[in-house]
């Protein structure tokens, strides 16, 4: 049966049908993934059944892959695998519980950032643990004239410790991988390398501040631009069913994750994340 794509809303998202992501995909098959998401930035792919080897095997078609900072969440003998995850074995965590519950892009502290990431739902909340998605496009597009070109030329420093100030890993131990990442500097505004769409590319987990306004300007920016792009009617929310598979593109968009359950109701998943190997 051919491919179907379906949008989820007018503005981001899309699921995709007649498609099993555990063989090899032909390469027609996979352009024509690819361009659903490059035109959606988010798509999703429901009832799959995926190992270890058959989900990086699918990401690696977009890229090469990145290795989490964060070793422990990393899945044994598959480092490309980063795990979230409420569940615990033999007292032990398996991954990462009630991670991303803020708005971000995946790896924007990194100097070479995210190109997308996919997400594979093994065990999901019965209800809740939804996943927010906004369009940085979209945001871009439906700002005026004049704060467009003011944006153009910006840059802003992102740091992964960032998200977790003020929280309750806020004390950073000398050791702590948070320390692991310097800041790095990116554009407010890149310009999507397939679509041509330019898009912002600031968000609240990651970004510390806009280079060259003052510290009260820099506030009033961010706060304005993290709202105009979070506005309720522009955002996609996911509800996860067990083998839905989640591919979205960081460089169109910001999401979050929803903590509105809790640790009677598991949700462990297996995320890969790719490179981004344009310049801009």
């Amino acid at each position: 049966m051919p491919l179907t794509v379906s949008p989820a809303t007018p503005i981001l998202g899309a699921e995709i049908s007649n498609v099993d992501l555990s063989k090899p995909l032909e390469d027609a098959l996979f352009r024509e993934i690819n361009d659903a998401l490059v035109q959606h930035s988010v798509i999703v792919i429901r009832d799959q059944n995926l190992t270890p080897v058959s989900l990086i095997n699918f990401s690696k078609r977009f890229g090469p892959l990145m290795i989490h900072v964060l070793k422990d969440a990393l899945l044994d003998n598959y480092p490309e695998i980063y795990r979230l995850s409420n569940k615990k074995k033999n007292g032990n965590p398996e991954g990462r519980a009630y991670a991303g519950q803020y708005w971000h892009s995946d790896l924007t502290y990194e100097v070479n950032p995210s190109m997308g990431s996919v997400l594979y739902g093994i065990e999901v909340p019965e209800c809740g643990g939804d996943t927010l998605f906004s369009s940085t496009a979209h945001a871009y597009e439906t700002l005026s004239e004049p704060i467009q070109n003011m944006l153009n030329y910006l840059t802003a420093e992102h740091l992964f410790a960032h998200a977790f100030r003020g929280g309750r890993n806020s004390k950073v131990r000398p050791k702590d991988p948070l320390n692991d990442r310097p800041l790095v500097e990116h554009p407010v505004v890149r310009t999507h390398p397939e679509s041509g769409r330019k898009c912002l590319f600031i968000n609240e987990g990651f970004t510390v501040r806009i280079k060259g306004v003052t510290l009260s300007e820099n506030r009033a920016l961010l706060a304005f631009l993290f709202a105009h792009m979070t506005r309720p009617e522009v955002v996609y929310r996911h509800k996860w069913q067990s083998g839905d598979v989640v591919v979205w593109d960081n460089r169109a968009l910001i999401h979050r994750g929803v903590g509105d359950y809790g640790n009677d109701q598991p949700r462990h998943m297996h995320r890969t994340t790719i490179e981004d190997l344009s310049t801009y």
